[in-house]
């Protein structure tokens, strides 16, 4: 029995379908016709009904609730985090419905199998923080020995982002974000060099963030603070190991993922949701340094059987909007049965990523890999690629293995980028099946990284057929 898409990611599957029907060749109208796919299913994603198995035993979780409640009503709604993250509260095989409207600050541990996390109510959905307060208050921060330069210590190590005055407006891209500096990258070494409005430095050993603020106390100059702080703001525990669904959720304001923590899990679903200003602390050891950035929104490390993430909008994320990878081993890792489809991705350092990479040792399988009817765009662009833009990739891969089998790219638009559309490496890769995809580049840009060399767009016909051996793709030169 076919599996049943969400309404948001329908709709992305007709809109995307309608387009290309057009047999458009000019670039403005179909660039025109992208714009109008997007905004319809962001207003398709924002106004998603929420869906969850009625039949299954059911808690309610309020701003306005109690914990000393039962939670089976919204009349007796739970408050906290902590009360559904208790493994003697909730039970396997449940629904965890949060109210629409709200915001709760902190990490969700699912205790177990079998739950679906939702919504109820009207209006936008719950949010969640990864930063555990808004840091706008002057007792949260001191003034340092260097000039200008000021820290809180109520913070994790290894903060990864800085937020001010963020808005809860949704899809606003151009939020004020803070610059991180990192120690031995860019000849940086310490918070005395930290000398422009909105640089800052998250210590990766000590729980304190350095902010440079010639203003005055940040906590008084700034209506909001918010930090990604360094953990993964939705992942299961080990007795959470299948039939997860996380449904209409908003994701923001944390250092490492957003969801994540999936590998060794069956049948994961992650539709209707946002997320957004995700990532940015250090991947500490990371080729034997301390210097590479990480945080995808939506992540699978590992083996997984059934990954379905449908009708998703996700920007401004540090590094990656949606992924399943594995490279360290050596371990046994198998992917099978993962869907990608009608998400919109914008903004994203990468936004499509997979890799399941054999040279770490163990046996290693891909197979039922289907990413169809999305809309990536703007790759390289967001607050997460400064310094690093021409790396960035729409449709990226760091090796597959050569045991890959029916994995489809298939009617996606992939609508410019900084850096490649595609990177390809070699071993599965080469496997890979592209059909009816639409690739937009400026003329003078890259279509990507494919096994060992960089292709230029200029030819868009020609090395689309060569590179991705694609014979009836769409291509457009950016601006023409």
């Amino acid at each position: 029995m076919k599996r049943k898409l969400p309404v948001a990611a329908c709709k992305a599957v007709n809109a995307i379908d309608d387009l290309n029907a057009c047999n458009i060749t000019e670039y403005a109208e179909y660039n025109r016709g992208i714009d109008e796919v997007a905004e319809q299913m962001k207003q398709d994603i924002i106004c998603s009904e929420s869906v969850y198995d009625k039949s299954k035993k059911t808690f309610y979780v309020s701003n306005s609730g109690d914990d000393a409640n039962d939670g089976l009503s919204p009349e007796t709604a739970w408050k906290t985090l902590d009360k559904i993250n208790d493994a003697n509260s909730v039970c396997e095989n449940c629904n965890i419905l949060f109210e629409r409207g709200g915001l709760w600050r902190g990490m969700i541990k699912v205790p177990y199998s079998g739950i679906t996390y939702s919504a109820y109510g009207v209006g936008m959905k719950p949010r969640f923080y990864g930063s555990r307060r808004n840091y706008a208050d002057p007792s949260l921060w001191q003034k340092s020995e260097y000039e200008n330069v000021w820290y809180t210590t109520e913070c994790t190590k290894n903060v990864g982002m800085i937020a001010i005055n963020h808005s809860d407006v949704i899809g606003k891209y151009d939020e004020i974000m803070c610059y991180r500096h990192v120690v031995g990258l860019d000849d940086y070494e310490g918070p005395w060099q930290l000398n422009k409005e909105f640089d800052f430095y998250g210590h990766l050993d000590e729980e304190i963030t350095y902010l440079y603020c010639d203003k005055g106390n940040p906590g008084d100059v700034y209506d909001s603070i918010e930090l990604g702080e360094f953990f993964t703001l939705v992942s299961p525990t080990k007795n959470a190991t299948r039939d997860l669904v996380f449904d209409n959720l908003y994701i923001k304001f944390v250092g490492a993922h957003g969801i994540a923590g999936l590998g060794g899990r069956e049948n994961v679903t992650v539709q209707n949701c946002l997320f957004c200003y995700l990532g940015g602390s250090i991947l500490d050891g990371h080729l034997g340094k301390r210097v590479s950035g990480f945080g995808n929104a939506v992540e699978v490390y590992g083996s997984c059987n059934g990954y379905y993430v449908n009708g998703n909008w996700i920007y401004q994320i540090y590094d990656t909007a949606i992924t399943h990878q594995c490279s360290s081993g050596p371990r046994d890792c198998h992917m099978n049965d993962v869907e990608y489809v009608g998400n919109l991705c914008e903004l994203c350092h990468w936004s499509i990523e997979y890799y399941n990479n054999p040279s770490g040792g163990g046996h290693r399988t891909v197979s039922n890999v289907n990413v169809h009817h999305n809309v990536v765009r703007r790759g390289g662009y967001g607050w997460g690629s400064r310094g690093r833009a021409k790396g960035a990739a729409l449709f990226n891969s760091f090796t597959l293995t050569p045991e890959t089998t029916n994995f489809v790219n298939n009617t996606n638009i992939y609508d410019g980028c900084a850096g490649g559309i595609i990177r390809f490496i070699e071993g599965g890769d080469r496997k890979i099946i592209n059909v009816n995809n639409t690739y937009i580049q400026k003329r003078d840009g890259y279509l990507g990284q494919a096994y060992g060399d960089w292709h230029t767009f200029d030819d868009a016909q020609k090395k689309i057929l060569e590179v991705c051996r694609e014979q009836n793709a769409r291509f457009f030169y950016e601006g023409e």
